[in-house]
C-alpha cells in the first residue's frame, strides 16, 4: 500500500509540475494552445475558455475566469473528485479506474457536460 500512496503522490508532483510549467509559458507569451475542435468546426466544446479561466483563477481574477467558461468551476469539481476517488481506489485495492464509484454523479456530469456544449453553442457563450 505504501508504495501505492508514493506513486499516486509522484503522478500528482508530476501533474503539478506539468500545470506549473504551462501556466508559466502561459503568462510569459499571453498565449495558450488553441482548441482544435474549435479551429475545426469553429464551435465551442464544452472545455474551450478552461485554460484562460484557470490561469485568470490562479491570478486572483475570479469575474473574468466566468467570463472565458462558466462551467469551468463545475468542471474543475467534477475532476478534483475523479482524481480522489481514483487514487483512493487504487490505492485501497491495487486497481485503477477512472471513475467517481457513483455511477448517477457520472450521468448527472456527463448530461450537464453536452447540455453546456449545446447551449453555449446556441447562445454563442
Amino acid at each position: 500500500m505504501k508504495k501505492r500512496i508514493i506513486r499516486v503522490l509522484f503522478v500528482y508532483a508530476a501533474i503539478a509540475s506539468s500545470a506549473a510549467a504551462y501556466a508559466l509559458i502561459m503568462e510569459l507569451t499571453g498565449r495558450g494552445l488553441p482548441c482544435i475542435f474549435h479551429k475545426l468546426t469553429g464551435l465551442k466544446c464544452p472545455g474551450c475558455g478552461n485554460t484562460h479561466a484557470l490561469h485568470c483563477l490562479a491570478t486572483g481574477r475570479f469575474r473574468e475566469a466566468l467570463g472565458h467558461n462558466a462551467m469551468m468551476p463545475l468542471e474543475a469539481a467534477f475532476a478534483v473528485w475523479l482524481a480522489v476517488a481514483s487514487a483512493a481506489r487504487y490505492i485501497r485495492t491495487g486497481k485503477y479506474s477512472l471513475t467517481t464509484g457513483c455511477e448517477a454523479a457520472n450521468v448527472v456530469f456527463l448530461l450537464l457536460f453536452v447540455g453546456w456544449w449545446v447551449v453555449r453553442n446556441i447562445l454563442g457563450i
